[in-house]
């Protein structure tokens, strides 16, 4: 029980940190324009996974960015494909292939995680009170 109680402390640590990043890329990348996907790499991970790692380009004022994902998307499956791509006009070589019109994923996300963060607490709750038993 309480291996299963780190785990889930630390994977909630981990996750409260990464759903504010994602809300506040997300927030940030709110122009649009026309990448082109370039190129798919294939990869064993090590648990035999295929993963693909996909590189797009677009143009923002004439200059040309890469940006590299393992999400998928639904707009472009094979290279030369045109996608939208979401960047940050204040610093365009920041953008994601796929921007939420609301930040409901996050939130959902956010609560979901600090349930994940409190799990131990209520396992060992639940652990103290079948020992007294």
């Amino acid at each position: 029980m309480l291996g299963l109680g780190l785990f889930l402390f630390g994977l909630g640590v981990i996750l409260v940190i990464v759903a504010p990043i994602g809300k506040r890329k997300n927030n940030r990348c709110s122009a649009q324009t026309q990448g082109t996907l370039r190129e798919i790499k294939e990869r064993y991970d090590s648990d035999g996974n295929l993963p693909s790692m996909k590189t797009y380009s677009y143009f923002v004022n004439g200059i040309e960015y890469q940006l590299k994902s393992t999400a998928i998307n639904p707009h472009a499956s094979k290279v030369g494909d045109q996608c939208p791509v979401w960047y940050d006009p204040n610093k365009p070589s920041v953008a994601v292939e796929r921007r939420y019109g609301s930040n409901k994923l996050f939130n959902i996300l956010l609560i979901a995680e600090i349930v994940i963060l409190l799990s131990p607490i209520i396992l060992a709750v639940i652990s103290a009170g079948l020992g007294a038993r």
